[in-house]
């Protein structure tokens, strides 16, 4: 297939994929999406794969990865972890797993937050995949069977760089004895660069089986190390609950 030349690249109307295909230096996105299978009735629970509250360390303590249970085909698989150093500086790192895949390899560079983890493999995970702090008794990011990534509706901005939220979504999925009376879905930031408690963004609300999208128009702005997630808190039942959001990131 022949390349798009320069000049009709310039023409294109959509500013989306204007950014994704790397016009504008400086300029990204990323694409966050998360999936809490069993949010507690009566609870609030942040929207990521390791289905409970999620915790956010003061320090960097994401400091070894390690397998659940060993799997012999994942041993020396390598897992890309997309994090930020203490200092808050993006930071991409391969880690190897081990033999076996139980033993804690400890990272090259300890996290104080993940953004995502990505399996670089042609084995398919048939154990989960943690990042925990030293004591292994703290998870902060999961890959689990058999999504070979992980997912999270979470997302810090690292130092240097501007975010802009174009959208946001969530959606229950159909689950048998899952008839809650309510089930909310918050967008919560915590500005760390000013030291700020979490602050609302927008809400909305879903009904079993439901779903909802909502756009933004402007754009609301996010600043440096700052956190992004997306919670969910149900009343009457648990609930099974996916929810992302899409960035534009922009360099200081």
């Amino acid at each position: 297939m022949a390349k798009v030349a320069p000049y009709l690249v310039q023409d294109l109307q959509d500013e989306g994929l204007k950014i994704a295909m790397g016009v504008y230096p400086g300029v990204s996105y990323i694409n966050k999406f998360g999936h809490n299978p069993a949010v507690a009735s009566g609870g609030t629970e942040e929207i990521w794969d390791g289905s409970a509250a999620y915790v956010f360390p003061a320090t960097a303590l994401m400091v070894k990865l390690s397998q659940t249970t060993d799997q012999v085909a994942m041993r020396g698989e390598t897992v890309e972890i997309q994090g930020l150093d203490a200092n808050y500086a993006a930071v991409t790192q391969d880690v190897v797993l081990a033999n076996p895949t139980t033993t804690p390899v400890v990272l090259g560079t300890a996290l104080i937050r993940v953004n995502r983890m990505v399996l670089k493999s042609a084995v398919v995970a048939d154990q989960p995949i943690r990042l925990h702090n030293s004591a292994e008794n703290q998870d902060y990011s999961v890959i689990l069977v058999p999504d070979q990534q992980t997912e999270q509706a979470i997302y810090t901005i690292p130092a240097g760089v501007t975010a802009y939220m174009t959208q946001y979504y969530a959606a229950h999925l159909p689950t048998t004895g899952q008839t809650f009376t309510s089930l909310n879905i918050k967008v919560l930031a915590r500005d760390n660069g000013n030291s700020y408690a979490p602050m609302l963004k927008h809400e909305l609300g879903l009904a079993p089986d439901g779903s909802s999208l909502h756009e933004f128009h402007p754009y609301p702005k996010f600043l440096e190390k700052t956190d992004i997630y997306l919670v969910a808190n149900t009343v009457g039942a648990a609930a099974d609950v996916v929810g992302g959001f899409d960035l534009i990131l922009v360099d200081n």
